[in-house]
């Protein structure tokens, strides 16, 4: 995270004139904060794997007869949930803002660079906004996890497996429920896919609170395909919009971490869950070595399913 000037400098000039300049004047980009954790489950652990299993009890009522009959075997079915052990490393000279309008970033009197304005203000407003973005716009849903090259940063996509390469995992392995649509949905025809597909829902889930999670664009254009295709209606009616007709344990939910893709996908509440160490981040670490501050952070999370066979998914073809 080297500190370039070179527009302001060209701009503003190289040197510093204090006229009142303050770090309110500093506006950082928008930054997408971290949304598809929040839906999940939140689970704490120690092991760099978390390990369930999935229990099946098959049909076990039978007629009647006074001689004993055994019938109904309990099967165990393993299931894992692997954290990444993920981490942010920037460096900075923080004397590179002196000479410049951002020249206030510095400080006169504190020989500790690690002290100095520029650091805390890029931690708290640059660092961890933007450790929230990469992980959400890049991990979270498309991430694909790839091994570290020694000496080499590596990429916020190839941090975990995302959600995506978990869905694209579990439909090869056939231990989630593939859904077909009768059409690949359309800004004209989501609605009535939507409901295609939470009609594929075992019925024995009727009762069991779901979510449906689809890109906030698809999200629009759902409440936005029902509202032409109904919105003429008498009874119509924006209460309740963001559950499935007739399915009130139903959710919509949009994720920005899906912005882009058409997959559908759907499972219990309680089943979608975020594995952490520990809940939440430690304070980074900031070292100084001579004039340079480095910060320092790392941490374990991975995100996933603790059964497989409650996860429907419409993969786009």
């Amino acid at each position: 995270m080297g500190i370039v000037k070179t527009d302001i400098v060209s701009q503003f000039g190289a040197y510093y004139i204090n006229e009142g300049q303050n770090m309110d004047r500093l506006k950082a980009a928008i930054r997408q904060p971290a949304v598809t954790p929040s839906y999940a489950k939140l689970i704490i652990t120690d092991s760099d794997v978390y390990r369930s299993a999935n229990t099946r009890l098959g049909e076990i009522v039978q007629q009647f007869q006074k001689n004993f009959t055994a019938k109904g075997d309990v099967t165990f079915e393993p299931n894992e949930i692997r954290l990444r052990n993920a981490k942010v490393d920037v460096s900075m000279y923080p004397d590179d803002v002196k000479a410049s309008w951002l020249g206030f970033l510095a400080s006169l009197t504190e020989a500790e660079r690690a002290n100095w304005p520029i650091v805390r203000y890029a931690l708290e407003n640059e660092i961890v906004p933007q450790i929230a973005h990469d992980l959400e716009t890049k991990a979270y849903f498309n991430g694909v996890y790839v091994a570290p090259t020694p000496g080499t940063p590596g990429t916020a996509a190839g941090t975990m497996d995302g959600i995506k390469k978990l869905l694209d995992d579990g439909i090869t392995a056939t231990t989630m429920q593939a859904v077909t649509l009768s059409a690949a949905p359309t800004t004209s025809n989501i609605f009535d896919m939507i409901e295609e597909f939470a009609d594929n829902f075992d019925n024995t889930l009727s009762s069991t609170k779901m979510r449906i999670y689809v890109s906030n664009s698809w999200l629009r254009a759902y409440f936005r395909d029902k509202r032409n295709t109904h919105g003429a209606d008498t009874n119509y009616t924006t209460t309740g919009i963001n559950v499935v007709d007739f399915m009130p344990n139903v959710e919509l939910v949009g994720l920005p971490s899906m912005e882009g893709s058409d997959y559908i996908w759907a499972t219990p509440v309680d089943n979608f869950v975020h594995v952490r160490k520990v809940n939440g981040m430690s304070d980074p670490k900031v070292e100084e070595a001579k004039r340079e501050v480095s910060v320092l952070l790392d941490w374990y999370e991975g995100i996933g399913f603790l059964h497989n066979e409650l996860v429907y998914v419409y993969k786009p073809a």
